[in-house]
């Protein structure tokens, strides 16, 4: 019988970092028909829950892209969820 973190496990989906994933997650911005699209979209069936994991799983690549570039700030997700640490506040 599986336990419950077998089934979460199993249940969990990982997010793929693509361009357009790696633009919203950083500014709030995607294009209609892209898969950063999609993650937008998604906010409004699972209260950004989606956004929320696909942040966790690429915060730190994508903190230390958002810092190699100089930018300015917090990328967007950063500002959204206000992860510190690893745990929301």
């Amino acid at each position: 019988m599986a336990t419950t973190l077998k089934r979460r496990a199993r249940a969990r989906q990982d997010i793929i970092l693509d361009e357009s994933v790696s633009r919203f997650l950083l500014t709030g911005e995607a294009e209609r028909g892209t898969p950063g699209w999609s993650l937008r979209v998604s906010r409004f069936f699972d209260q950004g829950e989606k956004i929320r994991l696909a942040w966790a799983q690429h915060r730190e690549f994508l903190l230390a892209k958002w810092r190699k570039e100089k930018n300015r700030g917090l990328p967007w997700a950063e500002t959204r969820f206000k992860i510190n640490g690893g745990s929301d506040q």
